[in-house]
């Protein structure tokens, strides 16, 4: 059986990859592992955020379907043993018991027999919540020394060492393993960014965008690598396939890279960012009202895209040292790797920075690379017919441009290694020629209902409805990938009939894929 790695980022863009066509970028070792395998240019997020957009890659359900529509809202799960009560009613009245859990891509393989490990940022259950609520991935629960040692599997995950927060706060010693591994090793370091020491300033007046005195070999990218090939040498049980995730805070913002690193950066010359001079065609009140809001000058745009790129640059080094171990332990050729991203930034389009729950391509569109194994001969895979099911050997195309969303990882890794693909799963194998026409579907429900907004992929436009207003956005992206035209309220072009079909298309994916019983923790 083939071993699965995912190396997952932060808030990462499309463009921020050399193989994606980044001049600048210093991405050798993830461009590298494109030409071993098949690159995506049209993946697209299931939402704009972190935590939807996690749930929909690692469960292969859109937004509706797992209901984690929000950061703050937690992935489904209890234990079945402390709810009797909801299980003797909807027994009587379904006749079946309470879903104990939305499952993920580690649980299923869990039940397979592979062995799993999460590494990193998972972030499935809100960071800020109070520990009361009992969430593993709470920094008010990290302040407690014992949760160190805590072995229970998570989401599926039988090992775990945690990153939580982004810039420097994963540096605090309630912010998970490398937190307290930093203030256990070098308690030195973790005093100096505690108290701000270490922070250089740069011409943004921004307070989230400086440049950090902290070694490169000590920040989280680099600790990441380690603890993953200490895990290869010395934790894993090598009888088992393996599932790892990795999940690397950056580039998230704050934009606070190493010096070290970043210094390398400072004179790249700027890509030519969208402005909001070029608009043309009226846009939805509320993306008016966010790139009012959001507004940030010229010289914040330019640092936090230098060090955006400094600190992917120090994540593809910590890429590259995991792929070297893969390779020096024989294991690189029996793994299926991927990696991608949650979501983009604005990162100096319009004059904006970070993200929110508004569709913007910039946001939405990330990468993604997968390469295959090479499979061995361990025997054949039978499916639930009876018949042997085909399994992929590693001869992938290398590049894809049909559309596809994170929700279409868990069913294409399950195809690839010959697995049955349950039928409550929503995403599609995108290998499958079938899926050639894929149209991935965004959900962005915020916390006000007048931000709600829905929007379909294809492969040559973006289409957005917005619930509240009834406003459209429609794009063409093989003319204008920087959303300048909204073709909607484009006086020069007829597209209603364009928007008419694919708001249908979206309205009966959206109410096809709604499994709302999966945010109830009990019943009535």
């Amino acid at each position: 059986m083939k071993n699965v790695i995912i190396l997952h980022t932060d808030q990462q863009r499309y463009d921020s990859l050399g193989c994606n066509g980044n001049a600048n970028a210093k991405t050798f070792n993830i461009d590298a592992l494109a030409e071993d395998g098949c690159r995506f240019t049209r993946h697209i997020s299931a939402n704009t955020t972190c935590m939807p957009s996690r749930a929909s890659l690692l469960t292969g359900l859109y937004v509706p379907g797992h209901g984690v529509c929000s950061n703050g809202i937690p992935l489904w799960r209890r234990e079945p043993e402390d709810d009797r009560v909801s299980d003797r009613i909807s027994m009587n009245l379904f006749g079946k018991t309470v879903e104990d859990k939305v499952p993920t891509l580690a649980d299923r393989l869990v039940d397979a027999g592979f062995e799993t490990a999460l590494f990193g940022k998972l972030h499935l259950e809100p960071h800020l919540s109070p520990k009361a609520y009992g969430f593993y991935e709470s920094n008010d629960a990290w302040k407690e020394a014992s949760i160190e040692e805590d072995e229970k599997p998570y989401y599926g995950f039988q090992y775990k060492r945690l990153i939580m927060g982004h810039g420097e706060m994963p540096c605090g010693y309630n912010f998970g393993h490398y937190g307290r591994w930093l203030h256990k090793k070098h308690p030195e370091v973790a005093k100096m960014v505690e108290e701000g020491k270490d922070k250089i300033k740069q011409p943004s007046e921004r307070g989230d965008i400086f440049l950090s005195s902290l070694p490169p070999e000590l920040h989280n990218s680099m600790w990441l690598a380690e603890e993953v090939c200490d895990y290869l040498d010395d934790k894993r049980d090598e009888e088992k396939p393996m599932f790892l995730f990795v999940g690397f805070p950056d580039p998230h913002h704050p934009f606070t890279p190493p010096e070290e690193v970043a210094k390398d950066f400072m004179d790249i010359p700027l890509p030519d960012f969208a402005k909001l001079s070029d608009i043309k065609g009226d846009k939805p009140s509320k993306v008016v009202k966010t790139m009012e809001s959001r507004f940030v000058e010229d010289v914040d745009c330019e640092y936090a895209y230098k060090n955006t790129m400094a600190s992917v640059h120090l994540i593809d080094k910590a890429v590259g040292k995991i792929i070297t171990h893969l390779k020096e332990k024989g294991l690189y050729d029996e793994t299926i790797i991927i990696f991608t991203s949650d979501h983009g930034d604005y990162l100096g389009d319009f004059n904006m920075l970070q993200k929110n729950d508004i569709a913007f391509n910039n946001l939405l569109h990330v990468p993604f690379i997968i390469k295959d194994a090479v499979e061995s001969d361990k025997g054949d895979v039978v499916g639930n017919d009876g018949r042997e099911k085909a399994v992929t050997s590693g001869d992938l195309p290398k590049v894809i441009d049909t559309p596809m969303s994170n929700t279409d990882v868990v069913p294409t890794v399950l195809n690839m290694l010959g697995m049955e693909v349950d039928e409550d799963i929503q995403g599609v194998d995108i290998f499958n020629e079938a899926n050639r026409d894929n149209t991935p579907m965004v959900t962005c429900f915020g916390v006000t209902t007048e931000y709600r907004n829905i929007s379909l992929y294809d492969d040559t436009y973006r289409y957005t409805y917005y619930l509240a207003t009834g406003e459209e956005e429609l794009y063409n992206h093989k003319k204008d990938l920087k959303e300048i035209n909204n073709l909607v309220n484009d006086s020069d072009t007829d597209v209603s009939e364009i928007c008419r079909a694919m708001k249908t298309k979206l309205m009966v994916k959206h109410v096809q894929s709604d499994l709302g019983i999966y945010r109830h923790y009990s019943l009535w």
